[in-house]
C-alpha cells in the first residue's frame, strides 16, 4: 500500500489513514524508498525493450513497468545508438603513465631497488612525462612493491661466500652428538644506565616533557662494563667480567680462568670443541700458541659469518 501512496494520487485522509496504522516498520521502509531511484538490471530493460519493439508507446511501457518515461525513453535510446543496455563504463581522468612506461618503471626498480619515487619521477620529467611522486609509488605498490627499510647485513666479499658456502657443507650432517661437545664463546658490553637507542612512548600533545614520558640521560653515556661467557648443549658455564681494554693477554687468562672449570661443570667429553669468532684477539699469533700449547682444539669459524652462536640467543 506504501508503494502506491502518493499525495499527488490519493485524498489527505486516506494519506492520514495510512500514518495511524502503519508500524514504525513500515514507515522506516516508506521513507527509505523515497526520493531513491530504482537500479534496473539488465532482463528488466531487456523487457522495455521487447515491449517497445512490441509496437507500445513510452507512456504505456512505463506504467507497465512502473517507470519514469524518461527511464524508458532513455534505455530504447541507448539500444537504439549503442546496440546494448548497458550504461557505459565512466572513463574518469586519462592515466598520466602508459603501460610502456609503467613497465619501465618496474623494470628500473627489479635492477635498482635503492632507487626513490623522487629519483624515478625525475627519470619520467626527463623523458617528458610530469607526474607527481606519489604517482610513481601509488602504481609500483598495484605491483606488490613497497617501500621498505634495508636489512642490515655483513659485506660479504666473493671468498667471505666461498667459506661459508665450505663451511655449511662440510657441517651441514654433523650429527647431534657433534654440536652437544662445543663450547660456545662470546662477550658482550652492556649499558649501566639504559639503552643507548631510541625509545617509544604513548603520551598525548604537549605532555612529551612530563617526567614519566622521558628517558633519562647522563653525560658520556653513563659507562658499561663487558662480559665474556660461554654455554653448551648441557647448560650454562662461568661468566667472567673484563676489567679494563680486552686484548689478547686479557683473553688468554680469561680463558685460563673460566674453560677448565666450566668444561668441566658442562660435563663436556674428551675432545670437546671451543668456539670463537674471528676477532683479532682471538685469532693473534699468541692466542694461537696459547690454544697449542694447552692442546684445545678450536671449531673452524668463517669470516663475515652470520650469528650462527647459539650464545647470542
Amino acid at each position: 500500500m506504501c508503494q502506491q501512496l502518493s499525495l499527488g494520487s490519493a485524498s489527505w485522509c486516506q494519506f492520514e489513514g495510512f500514518l495511524n496504522t502503519a508500524t514504525p516498520q513500515t514507515l522506516y521502509k516508506h521513507s527509505a524508498t523515497m526520493g531513491s531511484s530504482k537500479k534496473l538490471c539488465k532482463t528488466e530493460k531487456m523487457k522495455v525493450i521487447d515491449a517497445h519493439n512490441a509496437g507500445e508507446g513510452y507512456k504505456k511501457i512505463a506504467k507497465r513497468f512502473q517507470l519514469a518515461v524518461s527511464t524508458v525513453r532513455g534505455i530504447i535510446k541507448r539500444w537504439q545508438v549503442r546496440g546494448t543496455v548497458e550504461v557505459k563504463k565512466r572513463s574518469g581522468r586519462p592515466r598520466k603513465l602508459s603501460e610502456r612506461t609503467a613497465r619501465s618503471l618496474v623494470r628500473k626498480v627489479n635492477q635498482n631497488p635503492h632507487l626513490t619515487s623522487k629519483d624515478l619521477q625525475e627519470d619520467l620529467a626527463d623523458s617528458g612525462v610530469v607526474v607527481h611522486p606519489s604517482t610513481v609509488r601509488r602504481y609500483l605498490h598495484k605491483q606488490d612493491l613497497h617501500g621498505r627499510v634495508c636489512r642490515k647485513k655483513p659485506y660479504l666479499r666473493p671468498h667471505h661466500k666461498i667459506q661459508r658456502q665450505k663451511y655449511a657443507t662440510e657441517h651441514l650432517q654433523k650429527p647431534d652428538d657433534f654440536w652437544k661437545q662445543v663450547l660456545w664463546t662470546d662477550e658482550v658490553k652492556i649499558e649501566l644506565f639504559g639503552h643507548n637507542k631510541q625509545r617509544y612512548v604513548w603520551r598525548k600533545k604537549g605532555a612529551a616533557f612530563h617526567e614519566k614520558n622521558t628517558l633519562p640521560t647522563v653525560k658520556y653515556g653513563g659507562g658499561s662494563i663487558m662480559l665474556w661467557g660461554c654455554v653448551a648443549a648441557s647448560g650454562t658455564g662461568n661468566i667472567a667480567r673484563v676489567e679494563g681494554r680486552m686484548d689478547s693477554i686479557k683473553y688468554q687468562q680469561i680463558l685460563e680462568a673460566n674453560i677448565t672449570a666450566s668444561v668441566k661443570k658442562l660435563k663436556l667429553k674428551r675432545g670437546w670443541l671451543l668456539q670463537q669468532d674471528n676477532d683479532p684477539k682471538h685469532t693473534s699469533k699468541s692466542t694461537m700458541d696459547y690454544f697449542k700449547k694447552r692442546k684445545l682444539k678450536v671449531l673452524e669459524w668463517p669470516s663475515q659469518s652470520p650469528d650462527l652462536n647459539i650464545i647470542e640467543n
